[in-house]
């Protein structure tokens, strides 16, 4: 029984249980998603260090080239091995004459954790609430940051001005000015989303919804990012997203979520809220 997949074409794959079936079919769809991309990555491969040697007039494009086509090639295997075993794994309905004491150990355990977070159902409001370490750093370093980006502006503005003209002093400050715009759009975006799942966590209502998607996004800070659905107090469906901090939500796992009762749509679950409960 396999209860992790292994890496995909392009170090992604979905988590498996080849013994009941669990996320089986997606975890199939990712392997052969993978295996189709080979051909693109190595036609650009091929156009684009023929291009490099065409300038270059140089065979030593061959060299890079062979080098990374080894390591697609190799990835390519191990997607289609991968895919190989998928496809060799056998529901649990081929098994469950066979291995009556297996099936049974897997119910009692399924029913020993039928619910993690049957604490949360325990806790009244308002909730005690406290920001995750990060919002907590950016909530505090944002309106001091702003004072000394303030008192750096003046005293570049105050050199300059009388000596290089406005528009010196217009490109000495650009690059102050540009960091000020970025940092503002995270502070301010970081604060407003605390602000929403503080009030949230404390007031809202909570459902537990069922992860209909996951996906890992890859880059140079790669996060788990996730969709759900859930039914309010009212048993109207509803829909959310969110980042899995927690890295350990898939599909058809379940996840507490809190909502604003007058507007379901507001909702936001607590793996993926800025803001995390005081429980002792």
């Amino acid at each position: 029984m396999e209860a992790i997949g292994g890496s995909g074409f392009w170090g992604a794959s979905k988590p498996y249980c080849s013994f009941c079936g669990w996320n089986l079919q997606l975890a199939k769809e990712t392997e052969r998603k993978s295996l189709k991309q080979l051909p693109w990555a190595l036609l650009l491969l091929v156009s684009f260090f023929a291009f490099v040697g065409y300038l270059s007039k140089s065979g030593f494009t061959l060299f890079p080239f062979l080098f990374l086509s080894v390591f697609l090639v190799g990835g390519a295997i191990a997607s289609w091995r991968k895919l190989r075993l998928l496809e060799a794994s056998h529901p649990t309905a081929v098994y469950a004459n066979a291995l009556p004491s297996v099936m049974a150990a897997k119910e009692s355990i399924k029913q020993a954790h039928a619910n993690p977070h049957q604490y949360l159902w325990t806790l009244t409001k308002p909730r005690r609430v406290r920001l995750k370490p990060v919002a907590r750093v950016i909530a505090v370093a944002f309106p001091i940051s702003w004072i000394f980006i303030a008192y750096f502006g003046y005293l570049i503005v105050k050199d300059q001005i009388g000596v290089s003209g406005r528009l010196a002093t217009l490109r000495d400050l650009s690059p102050l000015l540009l960091f000020a715009l970025i940092w503002s759009g995270v502070g301010i975006a970081t604060i407003r989303s605390a602000w929403r799942d503080r009030k949230l966590l404390a007031e809202g209502d909570l459902a537990m919804a069922v992860v209909t998607h996951q996906k890992t996004m890859r880059g140079k800070h790669s996060r788990s990012e996730v969709k759900y659905e859930f039914r309010d107090s009212s048993g109207r469906l509803v829909q959310g997203e969110g980042t899995d901090e927690s890295w350990g939500l898939y599909e058809d796992m379940e996840a507490p979520v809190f909502y604003n009762p007058t507007n379901p749509s507001e909702n936001v679950a607590l793996c993926a809220a800025t803001c995390e409960l005081i429980t002792d």
